[in-house]
């Protein structure tokens, strides 16, 4: 086996654990989304590209504000708000600063290929108006399907990793916090 072929593999390998790790932290987040109250959805925001949801991550408090995204140098960033203090469900504020925490890098997913895509209870897609699901679909979302693919280009390699996820949403009619 030549050295070249061994540093090929190497870095599908690096691609891979990258890929995983990313779609691992992404789907243990939008797993803890919930509701604020019956009849509303979990999701600001079901974007192909872009998910902001209120969830209870790591909170004995109220539900997080959380957003994940894919800024412009390819990085995957989450981004979480604490609800204001003072605000009592289901009418949480969020105006604080956000935690923004860098989940890594190399998001290769073209605009033909979207990182989120939200399904009803049946596992149907739900309609993207052109890109964001419109907020009386965002009713429907049952689970959301993250597709990412990550590219660290190198000498060796230039191949995309595709890795793909469903998430099932346990928790949208059990709020930990309201009980």
């Amino acid at each position: 086996m030549s050295s070249d072929t061994v540093t090929g593999t190497g870095e599908r390998l690096r691609n891979l654990e990258e890929a995983r790790n990313l779609v691992a932290v992404t789907a243990k987040d939008i797993r803890t989304a919930v509701r604020l109250e019956a009849g509303t959805s979990p999701f600001v925001l079901a974007d192909d590209r872009e998910a902001i949801f209120y969830a209870n991550l790591d909170t004995t408090d109220a539900p997080k504000k959380v957003r994940i995204r894919v800024d412009g140098q390819n990085q995957l960033i989450e981004e979480v708000w604490d609800a204001d203090a003072g605000s009592v469900a289901p009418d949480y504020t969020y105006t604080g600063t956000a935690r923004v925490r860098y989940v890594g890098r190399f998001v290769a997913n073209d605009v033909d290929t979207p990182i989120f895509e939200y399904l009803d209870d049946d596992g149907n897609v739900l309609a993207s108006t052109p890109r964001s699901v419109s907020a009386s679909d965002r009713l429907a979302v049952k689970s959301v399907r993250i597709t990412l693919e990550v590219r660290r280009t190198s000498a060796f390699n230039d191949n995309v990793t595709t890795v793909v996820n469903q998430v099932r949403l346990p928790n949208l009619d059990y709020n930990a916090v309201a009980g």
